[in-house]
């Protein structure tokens, strides 16, 4: 969007400068209008010099960089105490910049304030940069800068994405250690099957016997494992690159989310995950003054899962019809105990607390989850490596016994 450099005079007669983005030069003079100014002299900018629409390579390279969750976090906690404490949001991005360490954000706060010195709102200068806020940031900015609670909702900003940051890594903590156990039962059998096994099959071949069930049974899936090794390797990286391909697709991603939450023990995860995060969610921005139309649409972006993401933009569709929250929400794979307590709210008035406490409720019963899921994971994965390791063991020695007694 073109920006313009202007000179007008105010209500009072007295000359301001400053500037403005607009579609065109009618569009710019109309803005001003709109805000009560005469135009005397509009210009528009060369547009952005320098180095690919950044004005010098410095910006460029903050510009290709992202924002950690850390940072929007510390950045949000800056703003509401400075707000809180009565300093304009001008000047309180001025003193905020100067204590971040991340180049993109600090670049992104330098041009909101072009913005919002050239007479645009707060959230209309972060929703400029949806790579850097949410949607769910800039709603809540809008519905705080209608209510003149920002302070409040720069808060809750810092305290959503605290919580989304604490359930992501629960979630990736409690997969952390399957994932390393069955990385090492890989590399495990792979070096028997490379390494020991044919070593040992020479040996037993060289002395003509006969060899036990359990030892022929072992040097046969090593020859068939080596012999077919690139194809199971090239079997296994296609169809990972298919999954892959199919989950970027809006059926694939449906269909793969759909059979997780059928799983035994990580589908209950997932389960309570989705609706702790849902519940935060919908917590924060119905306390904000957000609509339960626009809540339920800002949630949707926000769920991982396709199911639930795909049910709340349902939801907020029904909503629009006349429906209300509990019925619209009904689903399959949203537990009646949401959908119970989302009715009390409603009736109450109060859904907004309601949805607070069963946030808090399903993210103590995924902790749950989580420890029971890594107890039932340890002593599976120690039988499953200490099974292949013991029949490696267990028919060597039969071919050994084998031997001896043929010997004699």
């Amino acid at each position: 969007m073109p920006q313009f450099s202007y000179v007008a005079l105010d209500a009072g007669g007295n000359e301001i400068s400053g500037k403005l983005q607009a579609d065109d030069g009618p569009s710019a003079a109309m803005i001003l209008r709109q805000r009560g100014l005469r135009v005397m002299e509009l210009k528009q900018g060369r547009g952005r010099s320098g180095f690919l629409g950044q004005e010098n390579f410095s910006d460029w390279l903050a510009s290709q960089r992202s924002v950690s969750n850390a940072s929007l976090i510390f950045f949000f906690r800056q703003m509401s105490f400075m707000l809180r404490a009565g300093l304009p949001v001008a000047q309180a991005l001025e003193l905020a910049k100067a204590q971040l360490t991340s180049p993109r954000l600090n670049l992104t706060i330098r041009l909101m304030l072009k913005d919002i010195e050239a007479g645009q709102s707060l959230s209309s200068a972060m929703g400029k940069h949806p790579a850097v806020f949410p949607d769910m940031a800039v709603n809540l900015v809008v519905a705080g800068e209608s209510t003149g609670d920002l302070d409040a909702i720069m808060d809750r900003l810092a305290v959503h994405l605290d919580k989304k940051a604490a359930l992501r890594a629960q979630m990736i903590n409690a997969m952390i250690y399957p994932i390393v156990v069955i990385l090492a039962a890989i590399g495990v059998g792979t070096f028997m099957v490379v390494k020991i096994i044919p070593k040992f099959a020479k040996f037993l071949l060289g002395k003509g016997k006969v060899l036990p069930p359990s030892t022929q049974l072992l040097i046969d899936i090593s020859d068939s494992v080596r012999a077919n090794g690139l194809f199971i390797v090239s079997t296994l990286i296609v169809s990972i690159a298919v999954l892959l391909l199919l989950y970027q697709t809006r059926f694939g991603r449906l269909w793969v989310d759909q059979i997780l939450l059928r799983l035994p023990v990580v589908g209950n995860l997932l389960v309570n995950g989705s609706m702790a995060q849902m519940s935060w969610a919908l917590s924060i921005l119905l306390r904000s003054g957000v609509t339960v139309f626009d809540a339920t649409k800002i949630t949707a972006n926000l769920i991982g899962n396709r199911v639930y993401s795909d049910k709340l933009r349902e939801t907020s569709a029904k909503i629009l019809e006349g429906r209300d929250v509990s019925s619209s929400l009904d689903h399959p794979k949203i537990p009646p105990l949401v959908v119970q307590m989302i009715a009390v709210g409603e009736r109450s008035g109060s859904i907004d607390h309601v949805l607070h406490e069963l946030a808090v409720y399903y993210e103590k019963l995924m902790e749950i989850a989580i420890k029971r899921l890594s107890a039932m994971l340890e002593p599976a994965m120690i039988l499953v490596i200490g099974g292949m390791v013991g029949f490696v063991y267990y028919a060597f020695f039969q071919a050994l016994f084998s031997l001896v007694s043929g010997g004699r």
